[in-house]
């Protein structure tokens, strides 16, 4: 079988049941905030899915007054431009909603999504030191170390201020 392309795929709105199984497996079934707790309910998605209707990639966002928060950017196979193109997507949807930023959390451990973030134009703009103890509270089974072994500790706070959706040089 050929490998699965952007342009083999279909995106279409996610279902709450769809978000609560790729959050139940990936997310221990809710995304705690800096002063929030989301459930699957809370948020709308877009599902990136295949030929079969299996799905491939995951955004989900929360808009809150003039700015758009990306909950969660999942992609269920890495190297494909998934990620990539499903972050521009949700970009474009706050545009089209005149939404002036758009903002993500993350942890520390997490340089991959960083650089996802950091070349479609976000910058840094706040660190949130110890807040994963915060996390915790409500995930106590989050592990202590994440990617390539490094403790997690922090939130990481990106945004872009508008234009949005528009593709960085």
């Amino acid at each position: 079988m050929a490998p699965l392309r952007q342009h083999d795929m279909l995106l279409r709105s996610a279902t709450t049941e769809e978000i609560e199984a790729v959050w139940e497996e990936r997310w221990y079934g809710l995304v705690v905030g800096l002063s929030t707790v989301l459930v699957a309910s809370d948020v709308e998605g877009l599902a990136l899915v295949d030929y079969h209707d299996q799905i491939v990639g995951l955004v989900t966002y929360h808009v809150d007054g003039p700015a758009g928060q990306i909950v969660t950017l999942d992609t269920m196979l890495r190297g494909r431009g998934f990620g990539r193109y499903l972050l521009e997507v949700v970009e474009n949807k706050f545009h089209t909603r005149g939404l002036g930023k758009a903002w993500a959390l993350m942890t520390n451990d997490n340089l991959r999504a960083a650089g996802l973030y950091l070349s479609r134009g976000y910058r840094l703009v706040r660190v949130h030191l110890n807040a994963v103890d915060r996390v915790r509270e409500h995930k106590p089974m989050l592990p202590e170390r994440g990617y390539e072994g490094i403790p997690i500790r922090d939130l990481w706070e990106f945004e872009k201020m508008g234009p949005l959706g528009i593709p960085v040089p």
